[in-house]
């Protein structure tokens, strides 16, 4: 009992250092970046220098020199920062960032493979072997992140789907209040972000857009494009004819209103129709491969038996 109390009593001492040098650590890194912001904004400097900084600044250097190269042409840069937007992954050089990402990851890929194949013994001797065996995987590592930002993409849209509803009632009670719209869509970014992060978001930069662009039009439609759903659209349209006729809001919002929860609940309707289908397949793959060992495993050694006693 005495040498177990100072043993730990050390541990602890031991475990407060670590936490205070973790914290020290982490409010140090938070200061040194700090500074280094406000250097960068006091010189001036274009955003383009100002991520170079950063911890991606590496990636971003790769990624504008293959961005400017024959590899990737302007209508890919296009589809890619059109899915980033989707994405909710703003800024200046998130494009860079992501031609950087593909570029590495096609040339790992590639190195990767070739040394597996030559650890193996299998090296392709053949032209066109050597081809296939360069080009697939380099394809597959410049393709791959292109999945994970078009999952992404899917995944926000979803929380945009089932949040839009909400969204609308709060701009309704809003809109009936005296609100303008600017202001209704301010206190609907505030409101609804504690349950749903990312309408809130997508909100809250069309409320900055709305302040920083000439016509309010033209935020509410980068709005409806950047988030690709019908029923944001739709929205986005009724909003642009009241802006732009005078018309009242309220009345049309509650009608989308009613048909954004009307078609959400039959598609929640659809998804639970189709889960006895799904349902289907566990049963068939894993349940009844076991139910028929149970029921016949002992017939088919009595047979077993019997056969084997003649």
């Amino acid at each position: 009992m005495s040498l177990q109390f100072p043993i730990i009593a050390a541990l602890l001492v031991l475990l407060l250092i670590g936490v205070n040098a973790v914290a020290v650590s982490r409010f140090s890194d938070r200061d040194r970046r700090m500074k280094a912001r406000l250097a960068a904004l006091r010189s001036s400097k274009p955003s383009t220098e100002i991520v170079a900084g950063t911890r991606f600044g590496r990636l971003e250097r790769i990624g504008r020199v293959v961005a400017e190269s024959p590899l990737v042409g302007a209508k890919e840069q296009q589809k890619m920062a059109a899915k980033l937007l989707e994405a909710g992954i703003h800024g200046h050089a998130a494009l860079r960032i992501l031609v950087a990402i593909k570029a590495v990851l096609a040339a790992s890929f590639t190195a990767v493979v070739w040394l597996a194949l030559e650890a193996s013994g299998l090296t392709p001797h053949g032209l066109t072997f050597r081809i296939i065996a360069i080009i697939g995987p380099a394809l597959l590592g410049w393709r791959l992140p292109d999945s994970v930002v078009s999952r992404m993409a899917k995944r926000r849209r979803r929380k945009l789907s089932d949040g839009v509803a909400d969204a609308l009632d709060l701009l309704i009670i809003c809109v009936e209040a005296g609100l303008g719209l600017e202001q209704a869509l301010d206190r609907v970014a505030r409101d609804i972000a504690m349950s749903n992060p990312v309408i809130a978001q997508a909100l809250a930069t069309t409320v900055a857009e709305m302040r920083v662009l000439p016509q309010m039009r033209d935020a509410l439609d980068n709005f409806a494009r950047t988030t690709g759903l019908p029923q944001i659209k739709s929205v986005v349209t009724t909003l642009v004819q009241g802006i732009q006729y005078g018309t009242p809001l309220s009345q049309s919002l509650r009608i989308l209103s009613a048909e954004m929860r009307a078609k959400h609940l039959i598609a929640l309707e659809e998804r639970a129709a189709r889960l006895p289908v799904l349902l289907m397949i566990p049963v068939i793959l894993f349940i009844l491969p076991s139910l028929f060992l149970v029921i016949g495993g002992p017939v088919a050694i009595q047979v077993m038996q019997v056969l084997g006693g003649r």
